[in-house]
């Protein structure tokens, strides 16, 4: 497991933000590649389609995204504290997704973002 990485996406929306929402994806094998026995993160890959989620996200909402801010990570409690912004039956049930996610993968990872809108 790599340590967590932040990642913020910021827009050109003025003001403060309105609400926000959270929100956690799993972590495609295309944001590495090897570099001779590690693997090395690609920020920018993660960035572009970090950016196109939280932008759809707002979209699917009726919500414009004023920034976002993810964090990419394996480690279970991370994941937990990051993600218990909401407590609601959708945020839990994303929660326990994720974590049973990384249960069963032990190699893997999830992003945690939130986002917020305009």
């Amino acid at each position: 497991m790599t340590a967590p990485v932040q990642l913020n996406i910021l827009t050109r929306e003025q003001g403060e933000p309105t609400g926000s929402d959270t929100a956690i994806v799993s972590v495609p094998g295309r944001w590495y590649v090897p570099l001779g026995a590690e693997r090395a993160f690609l920020a920018q890959q993660a960035g572009i389609d970090l950016r196109e989620i939280s932008e759809r996200m707002a979209a699917d909402m009726g919500e414009r995204l004023h920034h976002a801010q993810w964090t990419v990570t394996g480690d279970p409690e991370l994941v937990k504290s990051l993600g218990a912004v909401h407590d609601c039956v959708t945020c839990r049930a994303g929660m326990d997704q994720a974590l049973a996610y990384l249960r069963e993968r032990p190699d893997s990872e999830v992003a945690v973002g939130h986002l917020w809108w305009a």
